[in-house]
């Protein structure tokens, strides 16, 4: 089935349609609409997490704040958003980090880990469950039942499947002295708010790494069909050394961080993963606080390599956030870098392993001397090309609208339907977090994504997937899901969102 965006963000059938460009993809033309968006707000922003919390289309926004309440922004649809934190019943997430959306309880709507500091004392994480219908946004707080209250100053909160049980997990960094992250398993029987249930397993899958953890960031990166977890690290004065734990498969992991080239001995806020050149391996960029950043290229045989030289993206300030998207619809992902002490970063993907920064065309975006944190690209209007959402200490976010608007895009989400299914080996999730979507052209792969609930620092992306594509051409869409089952949608035109369900 064909599916299309329709003018209040529904998912429709339409005709086909396809605006034919004779030439290479247009500039991509940011606007800065922060005002006028009404997420205008002051504070010491940290991270940003994005979903659609009511189910009404469009994709809403999360604000962890550091220093103040957070905020839940509603998506009106017509380009602004609303707060509605005290009426979701999340008036009492300040003070938070980097916070992250995902459906622990397969009913279909994204609920919310908010991972906590403390002004003044450690607080404890919180979990809430999403009982939203549209237009009516409302959590209800499970944390104490459901034991992922910890107290340990969590940074980043990572929501994944390691198990391959069909329930997301959460992996918690965590920063301090004598602190360890966490990986809390899901045990969750029933999607009641009171069925969910985690307990803590980090000893015997072999992830309590404990050299204070910023981030963390879980994606397949040998591609064994396990998620893995890239751990962020560092401190002040010195530095850390990151840790790459590989999934055996069989609720362990492994540190294969030295084997497999990565250990990036700086001082790590965030790594961000993505495909820049679409060889169907997920490559790193890897922001450091302390000493220059690092983009490693994923050989795809277990093993990455350091082109951050002749990439052009050595850039040494004080990295904190990295965003990947196709901003421009040529195919290609680019990439959005914040820093803490110069000018954040915008890297265009020259399709050849090299990156220029093009952030000068769009001065508002360089947020000189702004201390950005955690950034995320979105599709806010369900125009098809990505927006941009960046988190600054003190001043507030920026929200940038992209205005491509040439159709040369395809958005798809995917869908588990086997979390249930206790006959099967391995299961999904239902917002379908591991599952691998490609894209293919006259039968050759030409992009690929993974469906991940967090990336780069203190971030959550939506759980759907955009790729740039020229209208001219029809494409195949594959989707490989946790459970081993794979579903392709053949012979799609491009300017359009296409929903597929692992059981088609």
């Amino acid at each position: 089935m064909r599916l299309s965006i329709s003018r209040r963000g529904r998912v429709v059938g339409v005709a086909a349609f396809a605006l034919c460009l004779a030439g290479s993809a247009l500039a991509d033309p940011f606007v800065d609409v922060t005002a006028q968006s009404g997420v205008a707000m002051n504070g010491r922003n940290k991270g940003v997490a994005i979903a659609d919390v009511d189910g009404d289309g469009f994709l809403d926004i999360f604000v962890s704040n550091k220093g103040g309440p957070s905020h839940l922004y509603l998506n009106n649809g017509n380009g602004t958003f609303r707060d509605v934190t005290e009426e979701a019943g999340l008036d009492e997430t300040g003070y938070a980090m980097g916070s992250t959306f995902g459906d622990v309880n397969n009913d279909g709507k994204p609920d919310l880990y908010v991972a906590k500091g403390g002004r003044y004392e450690i607080e404890s994480n919180r979990l809430y469950i999403n009982t939203s219908t549209p237009g009516h946004p409302k959590f209800v707080d499970v944390t104490e039942t459901s034991g992922t209250g910890i107290k340990t100053f969590t940074y980043g909160a990572t929501m994944f499947d390691y198990d391959k049980d069909g329930r997301l997990d959460i992996y918690c960094s965590n920063y301090g002295v004598g602190q360890r992250n966490v990986l809390f398993r899901n045990v969750t029987v029933g999607n009641r708010p009171e069925d969910v249930r985690f307990v803590d397993v980090t000893d015997a899958a072999g992830v309590g790494s404990n050299t204070w953890a910023w981030s963390s960031v879980a994606f397949d990166y040998d591609n064994d069909g396990w998620d893995d977890i890239y751990v962020s690290n560092g401190q002040y004065p010195g530095t850390g050394k990151n840790v790459l734990y590989k999934n055996l498969g069989n609720g362990t992991f492994r540190n294969v961080t030295d084997e497999a080239g990565v250990p990036n001995d700086a001082w790590t806020l965030g790594t961000g993963v993505g495909d820049i050149n679409n060889s169907g391996f997920l490559s790193m960029y890897v922001s450091n606080y302390v000493g220059g950043n690092k983009l490693y290229l994923n050989l795809g045989n277990g093993k990455f390599k350091d082109i951050t030289k002749s990439a052009g993206v050595n850039h040494d300030g004080w990295g904190k956030g990295t965003g990947f998207a196709d901003t421009d619809h040529d195919g290609f992902l680019d990439i959005y870098e914040g820093d803490c002490k110069f000018s954040n970063q915008f890297y265009h993907n020259n399709g050849n392993l090299t990156f220029t920064d093009i952030v000068e065309k769009y001065p508002s975006m360089k947020l000189e001397t702004i201390r950005t944190k955690g950034v995320a690209f979105f599709d806010m209007d369900n125009d098809g090309d990505m927006d941009l959402a960046v988190m600054n200490w003190e001043v507030g976010p920026r929200i940038y609208r992209n205005d491509q608007n040439d159709g040369n895009w395809i958005k798809v989400k995917a869908e588990g339907t086997t979390y249930n299914d206790s006959s099967r080996a391995y299961r999904t999730t239902r917002d379908a977090t591991g599952a691998k979507v490609r894209l293919y052209r006259d039968g050759k792969m030409i992009a690929y994504r993974e469906v991940m609930a967090s990336n780069g620092f203190c971030s959550c992306p939506p759980l759907e997937v955009h790729f740039g594509a020229d209208a001219r051409y029809r494409y195949d869409i594959e989707v490989d899901f946790p459970s081993g089952i794979k579903v392709v949608r053949k012979n799609v035109a491009a300017g359009a969102a296409y929903k597929i369900r692992e059981t088609e």
